[in-house]
């Protein structure tokens, strides 16, 4: 039974680390990323845990493997490693994560005019402009955004329906309406108008006039392409790839 465990762990890890290089190559894109780590993810905590549960010594086992050698990029997103010396760049806890809160706010204000933005878009961006800092891991960035949030600089995280993350660059105090066609638009980046009134059973004129209303609250652009019917873009919501597609 040990066993058995111990290698859909492994393999687990090894998956979510495959992974992750893939998406640094540019052959995954952020949301297949996103979706297929997260689900790996939470295997691998699951199995974790039965082990634990089961009275297994996953510290052990984690060491017997290598996998922090052999699987660097799968521990960062896990934060398998807890005694491994963090490397803080000669700063204290406080200064390291307010030299990325300042990266942070940079890629707000750059992108403020969406409204929100991907959270993990946000995450690659940011880790792109600390180069110097090799170590920084997606839960850095996170602890770094939370930081920010609650300094009132931005409105922070928020969890759209579907399970999409977000980050609120600006306060939106958006209606329930508004919301509703957010969280339709979060899994590809757009909305027609016939879908908004398929699927929030809405009646033309409401649809168009809270799609109008993101539209004129800089969240939205309308495309009225006659290839693609009319469709209404929220450049937050849309990876790079989609966005030069």
């Amino acid at each position: 039974m040990s066993e058995a465990f111990q290698s859909e762990l492994y393999a687990s890890i090894a998956t979510l680390d495959q992974l992750k290089r893939l998406y640094d190559l540019g052959a995954v894109d952020i949301r297949s990323f996103q979706r297929e780590s997260q689900a790996l993810i939470q295997d691998v905590r699951e199995n974790i845990e039965r082990m634990r549960r089961l009275g297994f010594d996953v510290s052990s086992f984690l060491y017997h493997e290598q996998i922090v050698e052999r699987f660097p990029e799968a521990v960062h997103l896990l934060g398998l490693n807890p005694t491994e010396p963090r490397d803080l760049h000669g700063m204290t806890e406080d200064e390291y994560y307010d030299y990325i809160g300042l990266a942070v706010l940079d890629v707000a204000t750059m992108h403020a005019s969406k409204g929100l933005m991907g959270l993990a878009e946000l995450i690659v961006e940011v880790v792109k402009r600390l180069p110097e800092l090799k170590s920084v891991s997606y839960n850095d960035v996170i602890e770094a955004v939370n930081r920010v949030a609650e300094a009132g600089l931005i409105p922070g995280i928020r969890s759209l329906r579907g399970g999409v993350k977000v980050v609120e660059l600006r306060p939106l105090e958006l209606r329930r309406d508004q919301a509703d066609v957010i969280n339709l638009a979060a899994s590809k980046g757009y909305v027609s108008l016939e879908e908004v009134m398929m699927n929030l059973k809405w009646s033309e004129d409401h649809a168009r006039q809270v799609l109008t209303s993101l539209v004129d609250a800089g969240m939205a652009v309308v495309d009225m392409k006659y290839s693609t019917g009319g469709r209404y873009y929220f450049p937050g919501l849309r990876s790079r790839e989609s966005q030069s597609s």
